[in-house]
């Protein structure tokens, strides 16, 4: 396998590597990849790879995923490329992606998980790995949420991303409406009077659950449009717990 030497910071071939800054690369619908296991399941999903840079090591540890012409390798010791990206690297190795395109909704599964304004990268790449692990792999986002290809949600995923499908809405309520027009069931979980207990909730067979915002929960108008309001019952003075731990007791139950 070829790879190209680099030896300087200032060379254009790895341009895209010098800020990691997620604006950017989304202009040109990029992404960037981080870490051995992460890029192990991007060069192993049907995403489209443009360039892999690490060191020698990695390199020949990815000889045989690597091998395709069409993807560019560049190779630098581990000093040059820690100052290349501005920080510590734990791991020498980074791949340059297309983002991979959003789904129609008519391409999505019978289990969906929706996210209303979810904006912390972790806790959108926290709920993409656990919708993975129980095989809910049809995943919505609105306008509201952090796009789950930034930097850090594909890193926190475990690279799970690549596994899902994701739909992109503008218009929740209308999303959510065209659900229910297929006969999707929508259920919202939210901790209040009137919503129903997880345990004595039976999941329909077609549904689609709604996780809120870390601050603020799922949006009224819907709730209002819910089909069902479930809860789990927890200890009142506790109140609420963290989203991305709500979601791997929702999604466990969603995949019964």
């Amino acid at each position: 396998m070829k790879f190209e030497l680099i030896e300087s910071i200032d060379d254009e071939r790895i341009k895209e590597f010098l800020s990691l800054k997620d604006k950017a690369l989304k202009v040109e619908d990029l992404i960037v990849v981080e870490t051995e296991k992460v890029i192990r399941k991007l060069l192993n999903s049907d995403v489209q790879v443009l360039k892999v840079f690490g060191t020698e090591e990695y390199l020949n540890k990815f000889e045989k995923e690597i091998s395709d012409n069409s993807i560019e390798v560049f190779t630098a010791n581990k000093a040059l490329m820690e100052n290349i990206v501005g920080h510590n690297l734990h791991q020498g190795f980074m791949a340059l992606a297309k983002r991979p395109q959003y789904v129609s909704l008519q391409e999505l599964g019978d289990k969906i998980l929706i996210f209303n304004g979810l904006s912390s990268p972790e806790n959108v790449g926290t709920m993409i790995r656990n919708s993975s692990a129980f095989n809910i792999n049809s995943i919505i986002v609105d306008y509201k949420t952090c796009s789950p290809y930034m930097r850090r949600c594909i890193r926190v995923s475990m690279g799970n991303i690549f596994k899902v499908k994701v739909h992109f809405t503008n218009n929740l309520r209308g999303t959510l409406k065209e659900l229910q027009d297929h006969d999707y069931q929508i259920i919202s979980t939210a901790n209040q009077e009137g919503a129903i207990d997880l345990p004595k909730f039976a999941f329909p067979k077609k549904g689609a659950v709604i996780i809120g915002s870390e601050g603020h929960g799922i949006e009224s108008g819907i709730l209002e449009q819910s089909d069902t309001i479930v809860r789990i019952p927890i200890n009142e003075e506790v109140a609420h717990l963290n989203a991305a731990c709500s979601s791997s007791i929702f999604l466990y139950q969603f995949s019964l």
